[in-house]
């Protein structure tokens, strides 16, 4: 397997970092742009979620507001065509209006697949 190149790498750190600041900033529908149609969602404890249709829609129901994503241990591995990324997050959200902060933390799995772009065909995680 060929590793990828440093252009790679820099590339996909930076989806990374787009998709965090996406969703912190609530655009849950430009997400979709960064990812492939067939894009899966493997939330903890629940179906996975597959296509962009099926994803939109779980992300347009969530309630909580992110105030705040704080990426830690962010590796990124693959060869030319296929990339896999790992990283520890803590979230700061509120579930809902006028409610306290809470924090979230744990792991997450993305896979990347090469076409013209780099693109998010899978997306799971765990939580702490």
């Amino acid at each position: 397997m060929r590793g990828l190149s440093q252009d790679a790498v820099s590339e996909i750190g930076k989806i990374h970092s787009k998709w965090i600041d996406l969703e912190i900033a609530g655009e849950t529908g430009s997400l979709m742009a960064l990812c492939a149609d067939d894009i899966e969602l493997w939330p903890p404890d629940a179906q996975p979620l597959v296509g962009r249709a099926a994803v939109l829609s779980s992300m347009a129901r969530g309630a909580a507001r992110i105030h705040g994503i704080e990426i830690s241990n962010r590796r990124i591995r693959g060869s030319h065509e296929v990339a896999y990324l790992t990283a520890n997050y803590k979230t700061t959200f509120s579930p809902g209006e006028n409610s306290l902060l809470k924090h979230s933390c744990g792991s997450h799995l993305w896979i990347l697949r090469k076409h013209a772009r780099w693109l998010i065909t899978l997306v799971g995680w765990s939580t702490w």
